[in-house]
């Protein structure tokens, strides 16, 4: 009978062992905060325009089919042509007064062109990393686990404190029956 006592204590040792070592596997690969530390936040991209943001701007290509101060310099100014041309023929002309509206390339200079966006994160890139409600889930689920596991340990002691009563209360009755014989 204690031999089987025994092997069931082994059993119930090597098992709590391997769960053990379940738990301490799973806590080595679980990725803490702490190791998220360095990830951008949504918080942390607010103040960067978005493609969406850059819809309404000029761009190099846009501005292609426009005319510069410099494509100007061999066109006739007013004084040139009032010996020369009337303003019927001149009306297929930018004027100064058309061009007043038109961003400059020194205007643009502050404007972000497509080669300064192409180092950010764009959502894609951002959509497989884990959240907070990721790791709190899965923090959750790893506290239900354990508390699992310790609900079961507690029980197996209540278990083996009553098969240690019994086991006393058996070895006490087969001493008495010696005694009576």
């Amino acid at each position: 009978m204690d031999g089987k006592v025994y092997d069931l204590l082994e059993k119930l040792y090597v098992e709590v062992q391997g769960m053990q070592t379940e738990v301490r596997d799973i806590k080595e690969t679980m990725t803490t905060k702490d190791d998220l530390k360095d990830f951008a936040t949504k918080d942390d991209l607010k103040d960067f325009a978005t493609k969406d943001d850059l819809k309404d701007f000029a761009t190099k290509d846009d501005l292609k089919d426009f005319a510069t101060k410099d494509d100007l310099k061999d066109f006739a100014t007013k004084d040139d042509l009032k010996d020369f041309a009337t303003k019927d023929d001149l009306k297929d002309f930018a004027t100064k007064d058309d061009l007043k509206d038109f961003a400059t390339k020194d205007d643009l200079k502050d404007f972000a062109t497509k080669d300064d966006l192409k180092d950010f994160a764009t959502k894609d890139d951002i959509k497989n990393l884990a959240t907070k409600d990721d790791i709190n889930m899965l923090a959750d689920e790893l506290h239900a686990e354990i508390q699992t596991v310790y609900d079961e340990l507690v029980e197996l002691r209540n278990d083996l404190s009553t098969m240690e009563m019994l086991t006393t209360k058996n070895a006490y009755d087969i001493a008495k029956l010696k005694a009576i014989r």
